[in-house]
């Protein structure tokens, strides 16, 4: 379990049972221009903790990637498969070439289009599975990842096969006492996801912001 990170009687602070446990959990809400959220968010992460923070594209459940228990709690919270893969986000290009085996094809759409809407499925550099990394466009979860060291889950903020949400109070309601921060940002704007594409297999495995002959002609482009 997560460590008590929060002050009972914060401002900030809501109480509410845990539907797992029974006991009472608390979830900090900030708001993304407050100087503590930065610091709070990575002191969370830091201690195996979960927070919601927004994207460019939707709010997203972050966890320290590198933390098996931490993905785990993702999971659980999210009532996902554990099969299923989980995005990770990094802060910029040096970090993703520290855990991804950063090829030509990678390193080239990574430079074209993140900061943005586009997830790549590449091979960890540790032991060669599968993974997805993406570098979102939004300057304060980069900045939480680079005081972090290292990168977090950005899995969207909703139940697994629920629709998504783009409303802070859909948030709230539904992660309240769940997680241990909630950076509130606002209602965003409904977008597309961001795109996933193998550069393994050279295909779209989902479709979004950022189109298929948009990824083949920046590669033809670099000859990648």
């Amino acid at each position: 379990m997560a460590k008590p990170f929060l002050k009972k009687k914060a401002q900030n602070e809501r109480r509410v049972a845990s539907v797992n446990s029974g006991k009472e959990n608390i979830t900090e809400i900030l708001k993304v221009t407050d100087r503590k959220a930065i610091n709070r968010a990575v002191e969370i992460l830091a201690a195996d903790g979960l927070i919601i923070y927004p994207t460019e594209t939707l709010y997203g459940i972050g966890a320290d990637a590198t933390s098996d228990a931490a993905v785990k709690k993702v999971i659980r919270v999210k009532k996902r498969l554990p099969s299923k893969h989980i995005i990770i986000a990094m802060s910029d290009i040096r970090m993703a070439k520290r855990y991804a085996v950063m090829t030509k094809r990678a390193e080239v759409l990574t430079k074209q289009f993140m900061p943005g809407p586009l997830s790549l499925v590449v091979n960890a550099k540790s032991d060669g599975r599968k993974i997805r990394y993406r570098i979102p466009d939004n300057r304060f979860v980069r900045s939480v990842v680079r005081r972090l060291g290292k990168p977090i889950t950005t899995t969207s903020a909703n139940i697994s096969g629920g629709e998504n949400l783009y409303k802070i109070k859909d948030i709230v309601r539904v992660f309240d006492g769940k997680v241990d921060l909630i950076i509130d940002a606002g209602n965003i704007p409904k977008r597309k996801p961001s795109t996933v594409f193998s550069t393994i297999d050279m295909e779209v495995v989902r479709k979004g912001a950022i189109s298929e002959k948009q990824i083949l002609s920046a590669l033809a482009a670099a000859k990648a």
